[in-house]
């Protein structure tokens, strides 16, 4: 039961990895250039990212983009990543309670996942080393290293509380949520794997590999936290 849940769960998230990237690169950047007059050029979905980059080429208009207009077209990925992660995830925790079906709450968990972690990364990484969007961002005076890497770490601490409600709830669906706070553990591994594979990939600095072990120390620090509170309970409940 656990292996064919994880062979469906592993490939629905590479799926909606997939979609994570199309929504980024044509619902950000490509419906943003089309809505001021751009003409899309060609689109390239990668499935090996982080290790490869998609792209998304556009023209612009004959009297080419406002300033504002250019500064949305190149912040829609991130934009537009934040805004279908933030509606997903408010979805699936309002249904929390609710019965459903586990296949259809792991494809939306993982694309509220993907479109959560695409921008959150972009911003982190950006804030350390401007690259892409980022570097576009700061190079129109909206945007500065610094808070590039502010807010993709606050955008990282409001997840950090989020998906692991709403992938427990996936577990429950499933009937597979026996160990649910250490399978959240694990799951959490994945972001230093992906840190990982961008250092090698795309030639990031190794602070960035580091970085990503973050989200996995601060989710068992909070599930230490959690037990030893627990135990404390217990103890003062129990009758001398």
């Amino acid at each position: 039961m656990i292996f064919k849940f994880l062979m469906a769960f592993l490939s629905l998230g590479f799926v909606a990895k997939i979609l994570g990237e199309v929504v980024h690169e044509v619902m950000g950047h490509g419906l943003f250039a089309l809505a001021f007059g751009g003409k899309i050029t060609n689109v390239s979905i990668s499935l090996l990212w982080p290790y490869e980059l998609s792209h998304i080429g556009f023209v612009p208009p004959p009297g080419g983009f406002q300033p504002w207009q250019e500064v949305l077209v190149n912040g829609g990925g991130i934009l537009m990543c934040l805004i279908v992660s933030f509606i997903l995830q408010l979805i699936l925790l309002l249904s929390v309670s609710k019965r459903g079906n586990w296949v259809v709450s792991s494809m939306l968990f993982w694309l509220a996942f993907w479109t959560f972690i695409n921008p959150a990364g972009y911003l982190v990484v950006g804030g350390i080393k401007p690259f892409g969007d980022v570097a576009n961002l700061i190079s129109a005076g909206v945007m500065t290293q610094e808070l590039a890497l502010i807010l993709g770490l606050l955008i990282f601490l409001v997840n950090l509380f989020t998906l692991p409600i709403i992938l427990r709830n996936v577990l429950r669906k499933a009937g597979v949520n026996e160990d649910a706070r250490w399978s959240i553990v694990l799951f959490w591994l994945i972001v230093p794997l992906l840190t990982l594979v961008s250092v090698v990939g795309q030639g990031r600095p190794l602070l960035i590999a580091l970085l990503g072990f973050i989200p996995v120390l601060a989710v068992c620090a909070g599930l230490l936290l959690h037990n030893i509170v627990l135990s404390r309970r217990k103890n003062r409940e129990t009758p001398a």
